[in-house]
């Protein structure tokens, strides 16, 4: 046993230095200082499908507690983004090229269709999830950020469109795993996203592809 103290504490303290940054990094520029982080951005690019489970904290500036929603991500290059919020109440987001689409639990749509000359928020959604470099340094510059396997991204808005519905966007993740996202609007209002269980080289069904996208 005082043999495999040592070895325990050599693990819990290089557990102790690897952490996500906490402040952002320095701007990156293609071209100039994005080699080091180009592994990284073709990985998580070269996912394919992927499904997870998550926890949405959303914080408005008249309530202290956030309000709490759970459910199922699901991400097809080819499809866009899903959200199946499951928690409070059943609800799916659709996010792809053609705009937004909110479907409720008995099948009812409503949709908003986007717009190249003002994107929102949700437009700024797929080439983040895709990890396309050259779509992201369109819409925002980046800052990244490194210690070990954990890594911070954040971007700010280059368009007053834009910055209308976002002041910044953070994502972390381990590895090739992305586990948080938040979307800050003001000091008292934003989103959290923490990913749980992900699977990625999701082949989606054609049940599933009916349901969950456009």
């Amino acid at each position: 046993m005082k043999r495999l103290l040592p070895v325990l504490a050599l693990c819990l303290c290089a557990a102790a230095r690897a952490a996500v940054p906490a402040a952002p990094g320095p701007e990156l520029v293609a071209g100039e200082n994005d080699a080091a982080w180009a592994p990284l951005f073709a990985a998580l690019a070269a996912q394919g499908g992927v499904h997870s489970t998550f926890t949405e904290h959303r914080w408005f500036s008249v309530k202290k507690a956030p309000v709490v929603l759970r459910g199922e991500l699901r991400h097809s290059d080819a499809r866009g983004l899903s959200l199946h919020y499951t928690e409070p109440e059943d609800q799916v987001m659709v996010v792809d090229p053609k705009g937004l689409l909110l479907r409720d639990a008995r099948g009812r749509t409503r949709t908003m269709a986007a717009d190249p000359r003002a994107p929102r928020m949700d437009a700024a959604l797929l080439p983040v999830l895709r990890f396309d470099l050259p779509a992201l340094l369109q819409l925002f510059t980046l800052r990244a950020a490194r210690d070990g396997d954990d890594w911070r991204l954040d971007f700010a808005p280059r368009t007053p469109e834009l910055a209308r519905h976002l002041s910044t966007l953070t994502v972390e993740g381990v590895g090739e795993r992305v586990r948080r996202l938040e979307f800050r609007r003001s000091a008292k209002q934003r989103v959290e996203v923490l990913i749980e269980e992900t699977r990625t080289g999701v082949t989606f069904t054609a049940e599933e592809e009916k349901r969950f996208f456009r």
